[in-house]
């Protein structure tokens, strides 16, 4: 992406990088060269090296990728495309007078505690555990606050959805009524243009390959994806047959559950589809867990006699804990011990060898231990499990909502798009 900035813009950028400059004085002169570099010019603001490798440490915390520099690099570019996206995203939010308030940030902060099941403040020591700025974290959601309340605003009142259109759709579901429905969940990359196609399908492909190396969707839907879905880490819910492009739904009658599909090129860009679960329509959902996981690291060249006493080490410890809280101070007081709190979860989220193992286990029981990697032991301890009642077939302002969510998802695109092509967009990476 490019463009001609003008003079104007380029003395505004020279300004805000000599601020910059001023702002790191006392760092030390090779910190202070990283901190001022340029990674891109959007309009009349920068981006900073700083700012790009706090996201990119930020994208590998949160998807559980491993911190190499192979990751990284992956991870550099496909972060600075939605860093750019964001900029834009609040240039636009701002000329259109759009402010996000504190109070309204700070519950947006206070409801990613909530679903990732971390307690008033584990946020903060999540950030600061893994070495990432707060501010990382907080201008991606004010940017995606700020556009959120834009499209609401100047958007919204220009979708209308007939009462016909509403009519079709329940004559669909009621006739898809004890037919499989899937919970699936989504990654969208754009594709404005024709010459964009091999950017977008390598960017895509490296986000593949992190999930294959075990990146974790929802943090990398959150993080790349394109779709208004992202807030939610991708997770479109149960749909029925009919709700979706035609081109998906055929892609996903071709999944099995708990499984990811190549990618899928539509009108608009590629999708990555997610499909969690499949069930009869109106029936129950997969059973879902909270649980504790317990980690032990392997010794490098350690024989396989002491692997073997290391993961008698962590079931010895289950067997002796009543519950999860036991079994965490048991975990922790081995040394060079992990024991994480993975939050409620559905059963089918779990890779297949694992969900065999921890199936029919019950609150209090843990599967036996298990060689995770090259160096790691670990093993999932079943705190509380809930099987959910079947689920009402949804009503028409449900089905109102959803088609509204779709078709203002494809008004947003289109707007963002527009943005993109009149934007002056400097790369330096």
């Amino acid at each position: 992406m490019s463009g001609n900035g003008g003079l104007g813009r380029s003395w505004k950028v020279a300004a805000l990088a000599a601020t910059a400059a001023v702002l790191v004085f006392a760092l030390p002169a090779r910190a202070q060269q990283d901190m001022q570099r340029i990674a891109a010019v959007v309009n009349d603001e920068i981006i900073s090296y700083f700012d790009l490798n706090a996201r990119v440490q930020f994208a590998l915390v949160s998807s559980n990728a491993p911190d190499t520099p192979e990751n990284r690099k992956r991870f550099l570019q496909q972060v600075l495309k939605s860093m750019i996206d964001e900029k834009l995203q609040k240039q636009e939010a701002n000329k259109q007078n759009v402010k996000i308030t504190e109070s309204e940030l700070n519950r947006a902060l206070t409801d990613l505690e909530k679903q990732n099941n971390m307690p008033a403040g584990g946020l903060d020591k999540y950030l600061q555990s893994n070495n990432v700025p707060r501010s990382a974290l907080v201008q991606q959601v004010e940017s995606t606050l700020a556009w959120q309340k834009l499209v609401q605003r100047r958007l919204k009142p220009k979708v209308e959805i007939g009462d016909d259109e509403v009519d079709e759709a329940l004559q669909r579901i009621e006739a898809s009524r004890g037919q499989p429905e899937m919970h699936v969940a989504e990654i969208f990359l754009a594709v404005d243009s024709p010459d964009q196609e091999d950017e977008v399908l390598k960017n895509l492909e490296r986000l593949i390959d992190q999930l294959a190396r075990g990146a974790r969707f929802p943090a990398i839907a959150r993080q790349f994806s394109q779709s208004a879905s992202a807030a939610a880490g991708g997770d479109l819910g149960w749909v029925q047959q009919g709700q979706l492009d035609e081109q998906l739904e055929a892609v996903l009658k071709q999944m099995p559950p708990a499984t990811i599909s190549k990618p899928v090129r539509t009108v608009g860009g590629y999708y990555l589809l997610a499909l969690i679960e499949k069930r009869e329509a109106g029936g129950a959902g997969p059973p879902r867990l909270k649980l504790q996981q317990a980690m032990l690291p392997i010794p490098p060249r350690a024989p396989a006699g002491d692997i073997d006493a290391l993961r008698a080490q962590l079931d010895n410890a289950a067997a002796a804990a009543k519950d999860c809280a036991a079994f965490d101070q048991a975990v922790k007081a081995m040394g060079r011990s992990r024991s994480v709190n993975l939050g409620d979860v559905a059963m089918t989220e779990l890779p297949g060898p694992l969900r065999a193992l921890v199936e029919p286990l019950k609150p209090g029981q843990a599967m036996a231990a298990v060689q995770a990697d090259a160096g790691t032991v670990m093993t999932l301890m079943v705190c509380d499990r809930k099987d959910p009642e079947p689920t009402p077939l949804p009503g028409r302002e449900d089905i109102r909502d959803r088609i509204t969510q779709q078709r203002l998802d494809l008004m947003a695109r289109r707007y963002l798009r527009d943005i993109r092509r009149a934007a002056f967009v400097d790369l330096r990476v």
